[in-house]
C-alpha cells in the first residue's frame, strides 16, 4: 500500500513538472503549479514523519524469516565474544528464494546492528577477514539464489563493549525505498 501511495505521488509530481515545462515554453505563469507541488511535497513529508514516529520495532525469535517479495532472510543464531574493549558479534544469516519460477538476486541487502541508543553498526571487514582465515570464505548475502535455493553465511560485527540492548536488522532495497512510508520492522534481539 505504501508503495502505491509513493508511486501515485511521484506520478502526480512528474505530471506537474511536465506542466511547468510546457507553461514555461508557452510563457505562462507557473506560480499556481509550483504551489501545488509544494503542497504535495509538504503533505507527503508530514505523513512520512508521522509514519516514522509511529513505526515499531517488533522483536522476533531467531530463525524468523523477513521477506522482501520472494527473497527472504533470517538471523539463525548469534554469538558474542569479548575482545579488549569491544564485542565481536557473529550472526549466522540464512537467505532463501521462495519464488515460484525464477532465480532471485536481492536488491542491495543490508544487515546491521542497532543498539537502544540508536547507534548503528555494519559488519566489520577486518573482523570478517580474520574470521574467514579460520573458517573459510563466507558467501555474501547478496548472492543470486536459484529457485527454492537457500544459503547460510556468517557476518562479523565489531561493537563497543558498552553497547546495550542490541538488535540485528535485515533490510533490502535501493536508497529510494527510504522515501516509502516507514512500516513496522522485525528485529532480532542479540542476547549476551
Amino acid at each position: 500500500m505504501t508503495t502505491l501511495i509513493f508511486f501515485i505521488t511521484f506520478l502526480a509530481l512528474l505530471i506537474l513538472f511536465i506542466r511547468i515545462i510546457v507553461k514555461t515554453i508557452r510563457r505562462k505563469p507557473v506560480a499556481k503549479t509550483m504551489k501545488i507541488i509544494g503542497a504535495i511535497v509538504l503533505v507527503y513529508s508530514v505523513l512520512w514523519f508521522i509514519f516514522d514516529l509511529a513505526r515499531k520495532r517488533l522483536p522476533v525469535p531467531m530463525g524468523t524469516e523477513v521477506c522482501f517479495d520472494d527473497w527472504c532472510a533470517s538471523v539463525k543464531k548469534s554469538s558474542v565474544s569479548l575482545t579488549g574493549d569491544s564485542l565481536h558479534i557473529i550472526l549466522t544469516i540464512t537467505t532463501a528464494n521462495h519464488a515460484r519460477g525464477i532465480a532471485q538476486t536481492p536488491s542491495e541487502p543490508r544487515v546491521y546492528i542497532l543498539d537502544e541508543s540508536g547507534h548503528e553498526w555494519s559488519f566489520s571487514p577486518v573482523a570478517q577477514k580474520a574470521y574467514e582465515k579460520q573458517t573459510g570464505a563466507q558467501p555474501g548475502i547478496g548472492h543470486r539464489l536459484e529457485l527454492h535455493e537457500s544459503l547460510e553465511t556468517a557476518l562479523i560485527f565489531t561493537i563497543p563493549r558498552d553497547a546495550k540492548r542490541m538488535y540485528a536488522i535485515i533490510e533490502e532495497g535501493p536508497w529510494i525505498t527510504n522515501l516509502l512510508f516507514p512500516e513496522d520492522q522485525m528485529v532480532f534481539e542479540i542476547k549476551y
